[in-house]
């Protein structure tokens, strides 16, 4: 279920002419594909899930910060062929709504982004199939086409916002022109720097508190509708916005 009513009081206060749509930036895990977790996702898949809970729990205690929570972890990867994890990714499913959105963003001359706390062989996929303009996640390391077990951390929880920023200085794109999505409290700091902001499957209750819109259903062809109401994108979306009307007005 998706909730439109807090959008569309929103929206109705704005009585300036609607901005263009310039930049959408994205999380990855939990919002653009089912897995929450990536590391959770190939720990499963590789079976090493009993030893990562362990360093979880250290990390929780506050007995190891995130870099080296991030080095625990990546190091039970040791060996891997890296075109196994990348098989693994290819397995986790986009959700709903996922082309159909960013094949209007693109049609719109949208740049679009990706920034998470997940890992860069997953984002490199996405990236390719959707046709992402830049990408920010955390690095694993390659040789001889194995995982080295060792990881280079470019995002963590408290960064997003400072990565966004990056994009929008090099695209030179105020906030008043960007779309931000995503599911955790991370994202937050994202939310603060868009027009609109979209939580998906939201994990927090702050997170639903800090969007301009909400998808419960995992569906963000729901977002398609709404991009008509919040900013300028010509004619693309006329012919678009009809057929995925449905999914935004949920009740």
């Amino acid at each position: 279920m998706s909730k439109t009513g807090d959008l569309q009081t929103t929206t109705e206060r704005y009585s300036a002419p609607l901005h263009p749509l310039r930049l959408a930036v994205f999380d990855l895990d939990g919002t653009l594909k089912e897995a929450v977790s990536p590391w959770r996702y190939l720990h499963q898949a590789l079976r090493v899930e009993e030893q990562a809970t362990l360093h979880r729990t250290r990390f929780l205690a506050g007995e190891i910060d995130y870099l080296e929570w991030a080095h625990l972890d990546a190091a039970l990867w040791k060996g891997t062929e890296l075109s196994r994890v990348e098989a693994i990714f290819r397995s986790n499913a986009y959700r709903p709504g996922v082309h159909a959105l960013f094949a209007l963003l693109q049609r719109s001359g949208v740049r679009t982004a990706i920034i998470s706390t997940g890992l860069d062989v997953h984002a490199r996929q996405v990236a390719a199939e959707l046709g992402v303009w830049r990408t920010v996640t955390n690095e694993l390391l390659v040789q001889d086409g194995r995982l080295t077990g060792k990881v280079i951390t470019h995002v963590t929880e408290h960064t997003k916002g400072q990565a966004m920023t990056r994009f929008r200085e090099e695209a030179g794109v105020p906030p008043e022109q960007c779309l931000a999505a995503g599911d955790g409290l991370a994202d937050v700091d994202l939310f603060a720097q868009a027009a609109l902001a979209v939580a998906v499957c939201p994990r927090d209750e702050r997170v639903r508190r800090a969007a301009h819109f909400v998808i419960e259903d995992g569906d963000l062809g729901s977002i398609i509708p709404l991009l008509e109401q919040r900013f300028r994108l010509g004619h693309v979306l006329a012919s678009t916005c009809s057929t995925h009307s449905s999914s935004a007005q949920r009740g």
